[in-house]
């Protein structure tokens, strides 16, 4: 079963409130049921009962670590990452998966949340040297199974301790939390910013290299298997950094990128162009993952374990972060009152941001269902 199977159109003068109460519909066994009827047509009416409680529990859970005012930066981090827990235990439940309920998906929490943190004895600065690993056990594993997500290539099957200990290979395994944070795409600017790397995120968008009457894709001459390619603009200024080698060794579904030049209205824009080929059936942006919010423009991601899947991405990097606030407390130190303060700011910024797209981006996996909310008199709005 896809995550988002269905669209809700809402109209509303505040968004984040909208999100909540439909969010809070969810506490109550009664409207789950109905939620999960429709989706789960022809299901045991003891099996719908089961699902709907598994699923209010958790949610009620999460509404309780969310809402609650934190009164300090390492409070928000930790009630942030223990909501978006329960929000992965509920989008099990409510899955297509009729043999998953809370018992079941118990049986794997038992055994850890599936994520490991190895802190770099080296002179690597946090957060590079925060190092995050996911496991074959425990909940995220199970998660990952039940979302089919292929993270097992990428996955220890025993914990590692230790991160000087570890092969080459096993260190290609793992991702800092540097690599996380700079992956979110409303972190594209201040994440580049304060940690001094380029983001792993960039803005695509439809490349004027594509000639009309066609604005959303190009035609060549079809190939057999009936495809086509469709050039795609990256905006993201050529530095020495960021070049067309480097964007093409990441790994994105947009390849033989190149450095383009556009002048307008006087002004000379500097962005990267590349090629996506793709069934000619459909528009040039059904056939790759990318990503868009509130507060960024429409995104593709440079692949985490394989994926690029942002609802784990926050989960792995909401753990890390977590890791650090309970166990390394001379980190912790270091970013609220000493030289690291920059990362303080950042982390700031992104819960910040985070409890605008985070609250809707667990409810629409939980429910399977896309939420547009436009506001009034907007183009979206209803007459």
């Amino acid at each position: 079963m896809s995550p988002i199977e269905n669209i809700e159109h809402l109209v509303a003068s505040d968004v984040t409130e909208t999100v909540w109460l439909r969010f809070s519909r969810l506490t109550s066994p009664t409207l789950c049921r109905r939620a999960l009827a429709a989706r789960l047509v022809g299901v045991d009416p003891d099996i719908l009962d089961q699902k709907a409680k598994g699923v209010s529990s958790p949610v009620r859970s999460l509404l309780g670590y969310w809402q609650t005012p934190s009164a300090n930066l390492n409070a928000a981090i930790l009630t942030r990452y223990y909501a978006l827990l329960q929000a992965s235990v509920a989008e099990q439940v409510a899955s297509a998966d009729l043999s998953i309920d809370l018992t079941a998906v118990q049986k794997h929490t038992e055994f850890g949340h599936g994520f490991a943190c190895l802190q770099a004895d080296s002179l690597d600065t946090f957060p590079d040297s925060c190092h995050i690993a996911c496991l074959k056990s425990g909940h995220f594993a199970s998660y990952a199974k039940s979302r089919q997500l292929p993270v097992e290539t990428f996955a220890f099957s025993v914990r590692p301790r230790h991160f000087e200990a570890l092969t080459q290979d096993e260190r290609g395994k793992l991702l800092t939390l540097s690599d996380l944070l700079l992956r979110i795409p409303e972190l594209q600017i201040p994440a580049s910013e304060c940690l001094g790397r380029p983001a792993l995120s960039f803005q695509v968008g439809h490349s004027d290299q594509n000639p009309p009457p066609s604005f959303f894709s190009h035609q060549d001459k079809p190939t057999p298997s009936g495809e086509e390619t469709t050039f795609a603009a990256l905006y993201v200024e050529p530095s020495s950094a960021v070049t067309s080698e480097w964007l093409n060794s990441l790994g994105l579904p947009i390849l033989d990128i190149e450095a383009t030049e556009n002048e307008m209205l006087g002004r000379v824009e500097r962005f990267f162009t590349g090629k996506l080929t793709h069934p000619r059936i459909g528009t040039w942006w059904d056939h790759f993952s990318h990503y868009k919010s509130d507060y960024c423009g429409t995104s593709v991601m440079v692949p985490f374990w394989g994926i690029t899947d942002p609802f784990v991405l926050h989960l792995a990097t909401l753990y890390g972060l977590s890791i650090v606030v309970r166990y390394l407390p001379s980190v912790w130190q270091r970013v609220e009152h000493g030289e690291l303060d920059h990362i303080r700011a950042l982390i700031e910024n992104y819960i910040a941001i985070f409890d605008h797209i985070g609250p809707q981006l667990a409810l629409e996996r939980i429910t399977g269902t896309k939420l547009v909310v436009a506001t009034p008199g907007s183009f979206n709005a209803p007459v």
